[in-house]
This record gives C-alpha cells, structure tokens and sequence, in this order.
C-alpha cells in the first residue's frame, strides 16, 4: 500500500523490495522486470519515506 492506495503486483513479486517514485498522477514502480507505470487514485500525501525497511532474520539463540 503505497499513499492510501492498494498495488497488486503479483506473486512473483512477493516478498521483494521494490522502489516506488510517487508524483502528483502516479506512481513509477521499480521492479525486477522493468519499470511499472499506476495512475494514482488517491491525493493523500506522503508521511512515510522509509515506512517499512527490510527486516533482519533473528539469529537463533
């Protein structure tokens, strides 16, 4: 979920990190496949720059 809307990529895409660069019409999705172009629904702003980093798998004690 990127600004309050809903982006479905596809399983193939589950789990990876993606760039998303947000203008005022839409939204540039970096992926591994190549650059996706998503006409934006919502006028909400940003709040978030870096809302969710990666996360480190936890070494087991």
């Amino acid at each position: 979920m990127v600004v309050g809307q809903k982006v479905a990529l596809g399983r193939v895409h589950a789990g990876k990190t993606v760039t998303i660069n947000v203008t005022d019409t839409e939204l540039a999705i970096a992926c591994d496949d190549g650059t996706r172009l998503v006409r934006r629904t919502t006028d909400q702003a940003v709040r978030n720059l870096k809302a969710s980093r990666p996360r480190k798998v936890a070494a087991d004690a």
